[in-house]
């Protein structure tokens, strides 16, 4: 079973970060990934797994949220290839409890600030 949402869309519009010294983007460069190729990976992954909009996921991945997936993504055997190794990972981290409260109060935080209710 999935637990996590999938987007209706056949494409996702992935915005830049407003926030390159911190979050998803300074994480990665301090991993020593490609930045550019792997905010547009992770974009399209969490806006598909929460079906999150374009500012959601933008401020998702410029924020503490975006820091954890990015530091998350080393435990990929191989390295991200694609947005569905990073969709891959998110769903196993759902499946333990803790990371799935995690990532719910992140969503839940990114969702307040664009006045966006809670689903039930």
């Amino acid at each position: 079973m999935r637990v996590w949402a999938v987007m209706a869309m056949a494409s996702i519009t992935v915005l830049p970060t407003k926030e390159p010294g911190a979050g998803f983007w300074a994480a990665s460069v301090r991993n020593g990934y490609e930045p550019e190729l792997l905010w547009t990976m992770a974009s399209q992954a969490i806006a598909r797994a929460f079906a999150l909009t374009p500012a959601e996921t933008r401020d998702f991945l410029d924020g503490a949220g975006g820091r954890a997936l990015a530091d998350d993504i080393d435990f990929i055997v191989g390295g991200a290839i694609d947005a569905e190794d990073i969709e891959a990972l998110i769903e196993a981290r759902l499946r333990h409890l803790g990371w799935r409260r995690l990532y719910a109060q992140m969503i839940d935080e990114v969702r307040e600030r664009h006045h966006i209710p809670r689903p039930m």
